[in-house]
């Protein structure tokens, strides 16, 4: 985890460039933390709706929470403040990222062993790919919401089977009520990844 956090956290503002897709999405996020809803109108984008609202409530939600972006006292003009102000968010996706490590870690641990999960974390973390998850997109968002409803529906697949190699039925009832749990919880992550961006429905099979 500490390896992923300098490769998604480190020089944030810096690699890789800020795409004009970061600004539709900080945009949008702006407009929530002002009360104007998660829709926007015409008058501000020649497409005011092309993906659901999850994603700008999240990063809304989150900024608004540790007072953005008056923390900052941001200068119209202000180079300077105008890379901070995308440093923050850009920050967070990086933490997002962290989660998303070790979220691959318990996977892998939970499907094979600890060795495995430990390899898997680490190219995860060094992966030329990953870069991606430094901006602030859609993608970035949605993941940590995917890799949740997976490791819910493994960790469903190991309560299963300790069912079947328990036989005492008072010992059975509660592994059953923990196993629906799991697999509402599953649903309801992938649920959240699906109102992000809409491909996510492709984890259904999984």
């Amino acid at each position: 985890m500490v390896l992923s956090a300098f490769t998604h956290i480190w020089n944030p503002i810096g690699f890789p460039h800020i795409d004009q897709d970061e600004g539709h999405y900080m945009r949008r996020a702006m407009q929530v933390i002002e009360g104007q809803g998660p829709q926007e109108s015409n008058n501000t984008y020649f497409y005011p709706y092309d993906h659901p609202y999850f994603g700008q409530l999240f990063l809304g939600g989150v900024l608004k929470l540790i007072g953005y972006p008056d923390i900052l006292s941001p200068k119209a003009g202000d180079v300077h403040s105008i890379e901070m102000l995308y440093l923050v968010p850009r920050v967070i996706m990086g933490l997002l990222a962290v989660v998303d490590t070790f979220l691959i870690y318990k996977i892998a641990e939970y499907r094979y062993n600890r060795n495995i999960a430990f390899v898997a974390a680490i190219l995860f973390a060094v992966m030329p790919l990953s870069w991606i998850l430094r901006r602030v997109l859609l993608e970035s968002i949605q993941l940590p919401f995917i890799l949740s409803s997976i490791l819910f529906l493994v960790y469903k697949r190991n309560l299963t089977n300790e069912n079947i190699r328990v036989n005492n039925r008072d010992t059975n009832r509660p592994i059953n009520n923990l196993n629906i749990f799991t697999m509402v919880l599953s649903g309801i992550f992938l649920g959240l990844a699906i109102f992000t961006k809409l491909p996510a429905f492709l984890m259904i099979p999984v």
